[in-house]
């Protein structure tokens, strides 16, 4: 039996070390330990405020002292843009909503871990209500993914496949977990009280077996052999504390995700997909007929895209292909969702020191951005281990990721935020690693646990920036009574 976040500290342990031994082996012993140290840690930057803003974005960002999370003052975004979720914030906030406001994050690492995410989604619950944890990839499909709050198992032989490595029949978890033999079992466990509701969306298609899903002292037997490929959602409405998916053994039995509800009829519900290493381009793998069922079924308010990490540290990315990807993505969150907002974020800042830089110079290496000249001919540098290049520094594909991102959202009428600027601009991922206390991690691409509620709370306050403004021309047109029938504010920002 394997076991998931919950009851795995063991295991958790080993892999710590491994990842420890690795680091060692790669020069970065030093620097790792002073970040597991703080006290010993260097400061270079004077507060985590410093780390945290540039003095180019005063008039888009703010803090209230070191220890304050950033705050948006005004990111860009239209009222008219963002206008379907704060039609949903404000049914739910005047006690007319009938139903959750949905929020769909698709993403890399930075949004696996439920890090970012879950900052994100405890500040809207805790302003405008708790809808439950929802839909949730199935199982522990790889080592970065956390559902805070659940814990999982499972017993037999299930192969476990994503998106991004794996030929395969995907929704928009972008993983499955597939078994045949009579005795698999997977399961999920609440780890803070019984949930009301549960649902377990199944493949069906030719080769499929039977399943028995489980919540509490409620059993269904399902079967998921068909003609044709399509997704199976087997909901169990009964309270509970655990739920699982027992193979028949007749037949393979794929599981695509699974999700728990409270009952409540108000609140938020934030879902987070995200599977590391991603990029846009692994969502071409989704099978466009499971993912638009999934979306539809979701009926999410907001779609928040968060890509661009990874496409960035490619250096042979070819960008006009990434962009007809990335194209095809937005047709298809806008055809099963017309009526959602859409948020594309550009990618946090991140760091390169090339292999070529050894021993104690990785420890002690600076960060520096990339001039022109650096830029025009970088590939060819890198090449020859140009001693030039021996510093931290951005890979010049991420900030043209950037740029992309950007105009997409400009033509489909999406609001695009930079993390990288919100975070300082160039560098600041070194900024922050060094800052006191460190906000990230010595890979100097992902954030730590502070770092990332940094970001969320960034990112919080940047959805609600409009917010109040829109309530307000909402309440002098006299439509808080009628909030549901329009997406659009009474008033419209020019």
């Amino acid at each position: 039996m394997s076991r998931g976040k919950g009851s795995r500290s063991k295991a958790k342990a080993r892999s710590s070390l491994r990842r420890v031994a690795a680091l060692a082996a790669a020069g970065f012993l030093a620097t790792l330990a002073a970040a597991l140290v703080v006290l010993s840690l260097p400061t270079r930057s004077p507060s985590p405020g410093d780390a945290v803003l540039s003095p180019q974005l005063e008039q888009v960002v703010h803090t209230t002292g070191s220890d304050a999370a950033p705050e948006v003052k005004d990111a860009g975004a239209k009222p008219g843009k963002l206008s379907p979720f704060y039609a949903a914030l404000l049914k739910l906030q005047s006690g007319t909503a009938t139903k959750p406001l949905t929020i769909l994050h698709l993403g890399d690492s930075h949004i696996a871990s439920d890090r970012i995410t879950g900052e994100v989604r405890r500040l809207l619950q805790a302003r405008f209500g708790d809808a439950g944890r929802g839909l949730m990839m199935p199982g522990f499909p790889f080592p970065y993914y956390e559902a805070p709050g659940f814990s999982f198992e499972k017993k037999g032989d299930w192969k476990v496949a994503n998106s991004l490595t794996d030929e395969g029949t995907y929704g928009i978890t972008g993983v499955s977990l597939t078994a045949s033999g009579d005795d698999a079992e997977l399961s999920l466990s609440s780890l803070s009280g019984p949930f009301a509701s549960a649902e377990v969306s199944l493949l069906k298609g030719p080769g499929q077996g039977r399943a028995v899903v489980v919540a509490g002292e409620r059993r269904e037997e399902v079967a998921t052999a068909a003609d044709t490929v399509s997704v199976l959602r087997v909901a169990l409405p009964v309270k509970a504390t655990s739920l699982k998916v027992e193979v028949v053994g007749d037949g393979k039995v794929t599981v695509l995700g699974w999700s728990v509800n409270n009952g409540k009829t108000r609140g938020v519900r934030y879902v987070n997909l995200g599977i590391p290493s991603a990029s846009a381009l692994t969502t071409s793998r989704f099978d466009r007929a499971l993912a638009t069922s999934d979306i539809e079924a979701l009926a999410p308010d907001l779609v928040i895209l968060g890509y661009g990490t990874n496409e960035g540290f490619n250096d042979d990315l070819d960008l006009a292909a990434y962009e007809r990807n990335y194209e095809r993505l937005i047709a298809l969150v806008q055809s099963a969702a017309p009526n959602a907002a859409l948020v594309i974020l550009g990618p946090i800042d991140g760091n390169r020191l090339p292999r070529f830089v050894k021993g104690e110079e990785r420890a002690s290496a600076p960060c520096r951005p990339l001039d022109a000249g650096e830029e025009a001919d970088y590939s060819e540098r890198l090449a020859r281990d140009d001693a030039a290049l021996a510093r931290w520094h951005e890979p010049p594909k991420l900030d043209a990721v950037r740029s992309l991102l950007a105009r997409i959202a400009g033509r489909h009428g999406a609001t695009y935020w930079n993390l990288s600027r919100i975070m300082g601009g160039p560098c600041s991922m070194d900024r922050w690693l060094h800052s006191e206390p460190p906000l990230a991690y010595p890979d100097h691409v992902h954030l730590n646990g502070e770092g990332s509620r940094r970001i969320g709370r960034a990112i919080y306050d940047a959805l609600l920036s409009g917010y109040e403004r829109y309530r307000q021309q909402a309440s002098a047109a006299g439509s808080l009574a009628s909030a549901d029938k329009s997406a659009r504010p009474p008033v419209e920002e020019p």
